[in-house]
């Protein structure tokens, strides 16, 4: 056999040997796109590969198979639902006010999965798009380990940016709610999984803000009781007023 390597062949219209190049962030953004419109399991190759805009080879070659794909898509939506937790705490007015307008803006955007508004279907049919790891843990969990870890992790990170935000209320006064700061921040959490799957019959959006106004009652009321009497329709009154 020749030591000799073969000459590659010329291919028009990219220099011989040269990668496609694509942006893999804009690749992931795209299949969490598709996995979003239709799950894991009904999303298929044609379907990753029309959204990526990447041939079966490349998708392959980059990301590994669909499994893989799948778990870097949600790392990447995990990285994007960080960065927008963080700017909505850091651009509010004080610490308390910005775990506030965290929870009651996912319960305004659980209820647009029905009526076509932010992370909704835009034709309004009745399961669209809605929150990624929502949607994956009612259809991977608790079957999926490799799945499992990266959503225990997501929400591990969430959490504990909500309790740091919360540890800055306490010391600036505005926490006045009993309990440990990782225990308020995670029960916030079940209260956001909560919505987005009550938002998935309904797409009344005030009584998803009503839902999350009276779990807010948790981190002003200074002994665990009954909504309070100020705001009777939703339970909570607001802490920078």
């Amino acid at each position: 056999m020749s030591d000799i390597a073969p000459v590659p062949t010329r291919t028009r219209g990219r220099p011989p040997g040269r990668p496609r190049c694509f942006d893999p962030g804009a690749a992931l953004d795209a299949a969490v796109e598709a996995f979003l419109a239709r799950g894991y399991h009904a999303t298929s190759l044609t379907d990753l590969t029309t959204a990526t805009g990447l041939h079966r080879g490349s998708l392959y070659a980059a990301f590994g198979d669909k499994h893989a794909l799948f778990l870097a898509a949600l790392r990447r939506h995990a990285e994007r639902s960080l960065a927008a937790l963080d700017a909505t705490v850091t651009g509010a007015p004080s610490p308390l006010e910005g775990v506030a307008r965290f929870v009651r803006d996912q319960a305004e955007r659980a209820a647009g999965q029905l009526a076509g508004q932010p992370g909704g279907q835009p034709d309004g049919q009745r399961g669209g798009r809605g929150c990624l790891v929502a949607n994956t843990t009612l259809e991977l969990l608790p079957g999926d380990h490799e799945v499992a870890r990266e959503i225990e992790e997501y929400q591990r990170r969430m959490a504990a940016r909500v309790a740091r935000a919360l540890d800055e209320a306490r010391a600036a006064g505005e926490l006045t709610g009993p309990g440990p700061t990782a225990a308020l921040a995670r029960y916030l959490f079940v209260v956001v999984e909560g919505m987005w799957q009550l938002g998935r019959t309904t797409n009344d959006t005030g009584t998803l803000l009503g839902v999350a106004d009276v779990a807010l009652t948790t981190l002003t009321a200074r002994t665990c009781t009954a909504p309070s009497d100020a705001n009777p329709e939703s339970g909570y009154t607001d802490p920078t007023t």
